[in-house]
């Protein structure tokens, strides 16, 4: 049966859940199936609506808030779950009765416990005995079914505010499926709205492009409040905003300190050894030579048999400290030697 708008003397949430009244009820006299309730979906622009309360915001900008999710991303050993122990220490710390849930898919027992004592330590808990602010669940032995089945029921159990899902990929059996990724997403979705909490999953980068694997990755940009990518460069881990529906926050840096615990810093400038620096360069690029940023890469990588990244790091190290100039074009090459006066022929 049509709507029948020609009843309506203004489209209003009041007029449209009378319309919808009168279409159930003609529906079940009739046997049909119950007409679709349009009022529940409507925006109601009378209506007033809070913006989302900030979980976790840096310098003022919001970065998780209620009703929504996120990801951070990485590549492997880029200190992503270090990230993750950071940010759930700073959200308990200042939010009074604030609770956290974690939900480990990826790593053994031993480093999964490890993980939480670590928390603890951040918040000067003892690491030995449990705190209903702070519940992990250790996931790695079930399969991915029921994995998504304990998340999905723990969540509505324990209603905690933050949620971070340490290896969204293996709550699914294929993360390049479209339709399973999505299912998957809209079930965060879902869940986030439904408890006014905020989840934050965990995803790897590609090697190649760093952008987040899969279609999974990609349903999971798309949808997120935020995307966080972390990256090591040389002893600290780098955080940038990959994607923020809010105004990004500013790079920052963290390392892992003498007690193993992770601590905002200041970006590692320095290298141990420059003059190791100063040396390769001076080899790869002799004075008057220049070369593109790709063959010079690949020359690092052949010279010290490293992965790309690592010759990438050496190459923006290098310019920082002014061992590698790069010119108005775009190549690189070492600074040029000025000779003193006395030492001029003339």
């Amino acid at each position: 049966m049509p709507f029948n708008y020609k009843n309506l003397n203004f489209v209003t949430p009041n007029a449209i859940q009378a319309e919808t009244q009168r279409l159930i009820e003609t529906s079940e006299q009739k046997g049909n199936i119950p007409a679709i309730d349009y009022s529940k979906y409507l925006i109601d622009l009378s209506q007033e609506i809070r913006e989302p309360l900030p979980l976790i915001s840096l310098a003022g900008k919001p970065l998780f808030t209620r009703g929504n999710i996120s990801c951070i991303s990485g590549r492997a050993k880029s200190r992503k779950t270090f990230l993750l122990c950071l940010l759930s220490a700073q959200f308990i710390e200042n939010e009074d009765n604030g609770k956290v849930m974690i939900f480990d898919t990826e790593q053994g027992l031993f480093h999964a416990q490890k993980a939480i004592k670590r928390i603890h330590r951040l918040l000067e808990w003892d690491e030995n005995i449990n705190n209903e602010r702070l519940r992990a669940f250790f996931l790695r032995e079930l399969t991915s079914e029921q994995r998504l089945e304990f998340v999905k029921n723990a969540i509505g159990h324990f209603k905690p505010d933050l949620v971070f899902v340490d290896g969204i990929r293996d709550l699914m059996n294929d993360f390049n499926s479209i339709a399973e990724s999505s299912e998957i997403v809209n079930l965060l979705m879902k869940l986030s709205s439904e408890n006014n909490n905020h989840i934050c999953v965990i995803l790897h980068e590609n090697k190649g492009d760093n952008n987040l694997r899969g279609h999974a990755g990609t349903e999971i940009q798309n949808k997120s409040e935020s995307v966080i990518s972390v990256e090591k460069e040389g002893d600290v881990s780098a955080v940038t905003p990959k994607f923020c529906r809010n105004i990004e926050f500013d790079k920052f840096h963290f390392k892992i300190n003498e007690n193993g615990l992770p601590e905002m810093c200041e970006p590692d400038m320095k290298p141990k050894n420059t003059d190791k620096l100063v040396s390769l360069f001076t080899e790869l690029l002799p004075e008057t030579c220049t070369l593109s940023y790709s063959d010079l890469r690949s020359r690092i990588m052949q010279k010290l048999d490293v992965k790309e990244r690592n010759a990438e790091y050496k190459i923006n190290t290098a310019c920082k400290l002014g061992v590698l100039i790069k010119n108005e074009v775009g190549f690189y090459h070492i600074p040029i030697t000025e000779f003193e006066d006395e030492k001029l022929p003339f």
